[in-house]
């Protein structure tokens, strides 16, 4: 039996005030503590149990935009405790898809020592952002095939390797099936691409542009093997729905790379010290 303590070290603080020479505040991305824990397993016959400490990051972005996802390259971040240990190897995940985007790291087989007094966390973090929303062109399924994939563009959603805005190549896939106890029609669909995309949902609608009959009843994101995205959409469909669907897709344009520096400083029973500001380009 394996038994876990979980020592939360969380408090809320407020930010800095940027200098004059940076950019204005009120469009800075900011970084900020949302919890931080030490977790500690105990477990029969173990005398040195693997122990992490989990730091997870909220973002404030005042902007006009929205955080769609980081760049891994650019995430280089430190974390030690005031005795002057740790800088240990850790693990990230990022949420940025996110309604409210989280980026968690958690370290290798240490927390901080019993006697430090904070923990730090430095570095910096590459974003990228996205302003404006926009709608595909519509891409036409047959309600009469239970599966079906069609090749769309996204003009201006994605960004290059090199900085610059370009078009995303994507997959749209439907998955239609009769539900016999309601009689209704399931219908899963899933966008699928190997870039970076700022996805904010699709719409359905019938070839003379009318609504479909309908209800959006769940959705997801996840990252599949060779670096491949995808979002799913399930929708359950009033039987009259027959003949053939348009599907387009929502998404965000105007992408950019921001970096971002953190520098925190948290007390073990609250906050010390916080900062980090997006850099003006």
């Amino acid at each position: 039996m394996k038994i876990f303590f979980a020592i939360p070290v969380f408090c809320l603080f407020a930010g800095v005030s940027a200098p004059g020479d940076e950019a204005p505040e009120e469009k800075a991305v900011s970084v900020i503590l949302l919890s931080a824990t030490s977790k500690i397993p105990w477990e029969p016959g173990i005398k040195k149990p693997e122990r992490t400490f989990q730091v997870v990051l909220g973002f404030s972005n005042p902007g006009p935009g929205k955080i769609i996802g980081s760049r891994k390259e650019g995430i280089r971040l430190e974390i030690r405790d005031s005795t002057g240990g740790g800088n240990v190897p850790s693990d990230y995940v990022d949420f940025l898809h996110a309604r409210d985007p989280e980026f968690r790291m958690e370290t290798e087989d240490w927390v901080p020592a019993p006697d430090a007094r904070w923990v730090s966390v430095k570095g910096n973090m590459l974003l990228v952002t996205a302003e404006k929303e926009v709608t595909s062109e519509g891409c036409l399924f047959s309600m009469d095939k239970e599966k079906e994939e069609r090749h769309v563009v996204l003009k201006g959603g994605s960004l290059m390797d090199d900085g610059r805005q370009g078009d995303a190549q994507a997959t749209l896939k439907i998955t239609r099936s009769l539900n016999k106890d309601s009689g209704k029609i399931n219908l899963n669909v899933e966008l699928v691409s190997s870039r970076m995309l700022g996805i904010c949902g699709v719409t359905l609608m019938k070839p003379d542009g009318t609504p479909v009959m309908g209800k959006n009843w769940s959705w997801g994101y996840s990252s599949g093997s060779g670096g491949s995205l995808s979002w799913e959409w399930d929708y359950r469909l009033e039987p009259e729905e027959k003949g053939e669907i348009q599907v387009l897709v929502n998404y965000m344009t105007e992408l950019k790379r921001i970096d971002v520096p953190v520098d925190l400083k948290f007390g073990l029973s609250g906050m010390v010290r916080e900062t980090s500001r997006q850099r003006k380009p």
